[in-house]
């Protein structure tokens, strides 16, 4: 998303472009820094990679800018950053705010089972995503979306708004609007622990539990046979289906199905077991006899799922 925006920030006024400030994400499989690279290469634009949020803060400060435009950033600014481009910081939040301020929106969203996801261009305060609004936008969220299918409906959108908004930005022809905070909702920061599934959830909310946090993200996760098993892909099974939650059932052509607590299931079609052999659940569940379990404490504290999560999320 980033690289996008910059692109389309220098194709709209490449005379007031002053560069980049990102971080060295390389080792993140999404990473587009080479791309970056390029990009600043083929515009003769400045790229400066921030150690941290106080280097980030020095570098903006050096540049000097009028107006920041941000997308993809993990690290709080401060105020005194924030203060440093006389005409602000806008972000992007993937929600219609007021609603969903905070961490990992989108996910919550699919969690949740919301119909929609959305996209908001707003001016950074010391709050929490509570500053003033300058365009909106949503798309929907099917029934079997992944949340890298919503997140790719999100990143059009979003590029389509910028693209509609930026230029009267810039010429001031447009003035944000205060958010209605009587309507505001809120939603935490994911940790590495919080994909673990609970089973005796319905089918539905297992599976839009699933949905939300598969590729790019971690993945939600369960342990069997003492094996973590990340799920990547599942869906609903059509019927009932009595038995005990988290119960291996019955392996089909289909793939596995497992009950959930509210006598419904799920099929998984494709997991992972123990990070190392991905494919579809047939080929990696072989008994019916096992039972989907939440990990012990001693699973818990793996290091594994923390260094998984930070790189995943490239923290």
């Amino acid at each position: 998303m980033g690289l996008k925006v910059a692109q389309e920030m220098y194709a709209t006024a490449s005379n007031s472009f002053l560069g980049v400030v990102t971080i060295d994400d390389s080792n993140d499989t999404r990473s587009v820094l080479h791309e970056f690279r390029s990009f600043a290469h083929e515009t003769k634009c400045s790229l400066h990679l921030a150690e941290n949020g106080k280097h980030a803060g020095q570098l903006i400060a050096e540049l000097k800018p009028d107006l920041c435009i941000v997308a993809g950033w993990y690290w709080l600014l401060n105020e005194a950053t924030l203060s440093a481009a006389p005409r602000g910081f806008i972000g992007i939040h993937n929600s219609l705010l007021p609603k969903l301020r905070g961490g990992a929106p989108l996910v919550w969203s699919i969690i949740l089972g919301h119909k929609e996801a959305g996209v908001s261009f707003f001016s950074f305060t010391p709050g929490m995503d509570d500053g003033p609004l300058w365009a909106q936008g949503s798309v929907p969220i099917e029934e079997n979306d992944y949340v890298g299918d919503v997140l790719a409906k999100l990143e059009e959108k979003t590029i389509n708004l910028f693209k509609k908004n930026y230029p009267s930005i810039l010429s001031d022809a447009v003035s944000p609007k205060a958010q209605d905070h009587s309507q505001a909702t809120y939603c935490a920061m994911r940790q590495p622990l919080d994909g673990n599934i609970d089973w005796t959830w319905p089918a539905k909310a297992v599976h839009n539990f699933i949905r939300a946090q598969s590729h790019p993200y971690p993945g939600a996760f369960t342990f069997l046979d003492g094996d973590r098993l990340t799920i990547w892909r599942a869906r609903l099974f059509e019927f009932e289906y009595t038995g005990t939650p988290g119960q291996v059932a019955r392996r089909t052509e289909e793939g596995v199905v497992v009950i959930c607590g509210d006598n419904r299931a799920i099929i998984l079609e494709e997991v992972e077991r123990n990070d190392k052999k991905k494919g579809s659940a047939c080929d990696l569940i072989r008994s019916v006899n096992g039972r989907m379990m939440r990990p012990t404490k001693e699973q818990l504290r793996e290091r594994e799922l923390w260094e998984c999560y930070l790189r995943d999320f490239g923290i």
